[in-house]
């Protein structure tokens, strides 16, 4: 396994912190979750981080390392439909 992949007991609780809280999140926690549920940065434009999957892209804007509640909510969506699940 690559260095850098989350635990599977970590995941479940970075998830569940996010999930619980997606207010004041830092950006690295978020992009640690995106980069181990199989998204890549593919780009980053000012201020705005690039991700995607053979399926689906979507932009982050990140400022002082911390990202909005709203895109939180986003990425938690998306990485519930990137698994199958539907919400």
């Amino acid at each position: 396994m690559p260095l850098g992949y989350l635990t599977a007991m970590r995941k479940q609780k970075l998830l569940a912190r996010l999930t619980n809280n997606p207010r004041d999140v830092r950006f690295d926690d978020l992009r640690t979750l995106l980069l181990d549920e199989g998204f890549q940065l593919e780009r980053v434009t000012g201020s705005h981080h690039i991700f995607s999957t053979p399926d689906i892209t979507f932009a982050i804007p990140v400022h002082a390392n911390r990202v909005k509640s709203v895109y939180v909510k986003r990425v938690l969506k998306l990485i519930d439909q990137a698994k199958g699940k539907t919400g």
